[in-house]
């Protein structure tokens, strides 16, 4: 008789980041596709839609940062050169992934309490 047990294994931090990207860009597909198909048959756009296209749904950079990490030679040395922008872009793609709870603010709520 063999048994074979499965061990619930972490997932690698690459697999994360990788979850992270294809998270969002699920999530901003719809919209995204829209825009550019009026852009494709060359109507106009709203100057906040065509920002949003050019920032928050352009993922290359998001995406060289995957591509970086994965041709380091182990992901901590990757991640050490990465520089500030690099890093923020791992936040953010752990923060999509579900991996990261995202800090808003570290302000606690002041209660107010009445004195007789």
């Amino acid at each position: 008789m063999i048994i074979i047990i499965l061990t619930s294994m972490a997932p690698k931090p690459l697999d994360i980041l990788k979850k992270g990207l294809m998270k969002f860009s699920e999530r901003i597909k719809v919209h995204k596709n829209k825009l550019n198909a009026k852009l494709s048959q060359k109507e106009t756009i709203s100057l906040m839609d065509e920002q949003w296209l050019d920032h928050e749904a352009n993922t290359v950079d998001e995406q060289q940062v995957l591509d970086n990490l994965e041709a380091a030679s182990d992901y901590e040395r990757g991640l050490a050169q990465l520089d500030e922008n690099g890093k923020a872009i791992v936040k953010r793609l752990r923060e999509w992934a579900g991996d990261l709870v995202k800090v808003v603010g570290k302000k606690w709520k002041r209660t107010n309490f009445c004195l007789p």
